[in-house]
């Protein structure tokens, strides 16, 4: 039954990592290893969050003639698509819709993984082959047109075309790698998606729907184009406020009200499930494979005749450096990210205005910021529909960026900046009296994450010994073992209550391995802190289930002495 408690807690922290019993050590530690996990993760969340945005895009080029004639450099009129390229485009964002419906599909477990990356990955292939034989075709055409008449221009309608191309080839090409990682047996035939990631799937469907709508919504009350108006919906949402497209009636002025609010607290809802999954599950698998290389590769640095303690004390900064790793890799991925992203993003707003890098970089930064100064802003067809994309996934990586300062670089400033006030405030705060009331906190209370073992679980632990000094039969030692056992649940149950991601310290793992009467391999496969577990939630288990499995024993026990009493009589 010890073997069976010691198996428990080993199967807990195995499920912590996501790994069943039988591929228990089946390169956990490997470099690969995350790889190839975060492939299974990361690239349906990217192609679902991509797809519904390249069907917006589909639907502005399906909606909007693709040239436009200028009059003295103004818009004149449309050029109308002939028949031929309406139809292929429709059947594009038809098959675009297709894929994402079967991603989603597979995602709510409707249909099959397998089924649904056929459907996906050749829905999307198919989609941007047939939009980038109407790019290339029409911009034939465009060409001859501009020999007969030099005020003709590509419209947003024609630029959202590229870019869906772009996105459905991408979408197919990530979703294509995620069947090669499963074909080769790294992950099994399913999505590895925490809830944050399937909700924030949702919601960006949601706000791309909410800006399809928008867009037709305001293209009709305001006369503009349907790409001007997806823009202007984009704008108003991400309160950037340009000031180059603005409501011009009341009825216009009316309905950008709600319209506005509703936007802004779904993108409120983009940022919230971008955090968790950043400050969660992109970090949990990174955290416990380098937990497990940090382990193997540290086993034979520990000296031979380091003790019990010294094992346990080395697991736990093992834990501590693997931590500060992760969070010091997640900032430089998200500040490399996002330069790169800035960078780049300052060169394309400036090739197609015409701007100076300078300019380019400085209206990126204005815009990022939501300054919304107006002194420069996209007034081509391609710097719209481009500003439009742009702005969808600044959002995401500003929120990265922020949330990974927030706990390495803003973290160390706020702990810096309280160090210095305790310095600063040291001779007036030593001369102040604590008040009698502020003192009334039980020690589970005032108890800290990393505290060592605390006094109440000290009684415990000397009441133990009591009981068993006392205890000189049989039935005096099976009482001191249920105190015992009862005793600690209590001191459990409040730490659960006050603090549930409490460290225990060596000597309470110390009592627990005496209770189950076995002995932890701290640096070892089985061991019950080789990961990140919720500690009190583990102890309550095993300990429980002790009680439970002594309790069960003591009736069986007593049962057969009644019978062999009866027997006897």
């Amino acid at each position: 039954m010890n073997d069976q408690r010691r198996t428990e807690a080993r199967a807990v922290t195995l499920n912590v990592a996501g790994k069943s019993e039988e591929h228990a050590d089946d390169d956990l530690y490997s470099f690969l290893y995350l790889e190839w996990y975060t492939l299974s993760s990361s690239c349906p969340l990217m192609a679902a969050a991509l797809g519904p945005v390249s069907n917006l895009f589909s639907i502005t080029a399906l909606a909007e003639p693709w040239v436009i004639e200028l009059n003295r450099g103004q818009f004149d009129r449309f050029y109308p698509d002939g028949a031929m390229t309406i139809a292929l485009n429709a059947v594009s964002l038809a098959f675009g819709i297709l894929a994402n419906m079967a991603l989603l599909a597979n995602f709510t477990g409707r249909v099959k993984y397998g089924l649904s990356q056929a459907i996906s990955i050749t829905s999307f292939y198919i989609a941007s082959v047939l939009l980038l034989a109407l790019i290339g075709n029409e911009y034939r055409v465009y060409s001859s047109r501009v020999r007969e008449g030099p005020n003709l221009q590509f419209s947003q309608g024609y630029w959202s075309a590229v870019i869906t191309a772009v996105l459905y080839f991408l979408c197919g090409f990530v979703l294509t790698w995620n069947l090669v990682g499963h074909l080769k047996g790294h992950y099994p035939a399913s999505f590895i998606l925490t809830s944050s990631q399937r909700s924030l799937m949702l919601q960006i469907l949601c706000i791309t729907i909410w800006l399809a709508g928008g867009g037709g919504l305001f293209a009709g009350i305001q006369d503009y184009s349907y790409g001007d108006a997806v823009y202007f919906c984009d704008v108003t949402i991400l309160t950037v406020g340009f000031g180059d497209l603005q409501p011009t009636n009341d009825l216009s002025r009316a309905l950008v009200l709600p319209y506005a609010l509703i936007g802004i607290l779904i993108l409120g809802f983009v940022v919230v499930n971008v955090r968790s999954i950043v400050l969660v599950s992109s970090r949990e698998q990174q955290s416990l494979n380098r937990v497990e290389r940090l382990r193997v590769r540290n086993l034979r640095r520990v000296p031979l005749e380091r003790t019990d303690e010294d094992s346990f004390n080395f697991m736990r900064k093992i834990h501590k450096s693997a931590k500060k790793r992760d969070m010091l890799a997640t900032l430089v991925l998200s500040t490399i990210l996002f330069v790169i992203f800035w960078l780049f993003s300052a060169f394309v707003f400036s090739k197609i205005e015409g701007w100076s890098y300078f300019i380019g970089f400085y209206f990126c930064t204005t815009s990022l910021l939501t300054i919304g100064y107006g002194q420069f802003v996209p007034s081509l067809p391609g710097s719209k529909a481009f500003f439009v994309l742009w702005s969808l996934i600044a959002v995401p990586l500003m929120t990265m960026l922020i949330i990974s300062m927030g706990n390495t670089v803003i973290a160390a400033i706020v702990k810096f900046v309280q160090k210095l006030g305790d310095v600063m405030l040291k001779n007036i705060s030593s001369n102040l009296t604590t008040e009698p009331s502020q003192q009334m906190t039980t020690d589970l209370e005032s108890q800290k994450p990393d505290e060592p073992l605390s006094d109440a679980t000290n009684n415990e632990i000397q009441n133990f010994h009591a009981h068993d000094n006392y205890g000189n039969d049989h039935d005096n030692e099976q009482i001191a073992k249920e105190m015992h056992l009862v005793d600690a649940i209590q001191v459990i149950v409040g730490d659960l209550h006050v603090n549930p991601r409490k460290k225990y310290s060596y000597k309470e793992w110390n009592m627990l391995a005496k209770t189950l009467d076995t002995q932890f391999n701290w640096l070892g496969t089985d061991s019950p802190i080789r990961f990140p577990v919720d500690e009190p939630a583990l102890f309550l288990r095993l300990y429980w289930n002790s009680l439970k499995d002594h309790l069960t024993n003591k009736y069986i026990a007593n049962r057969k002495v009644s019978a062999t009493e009866r027997g006897h009589i």
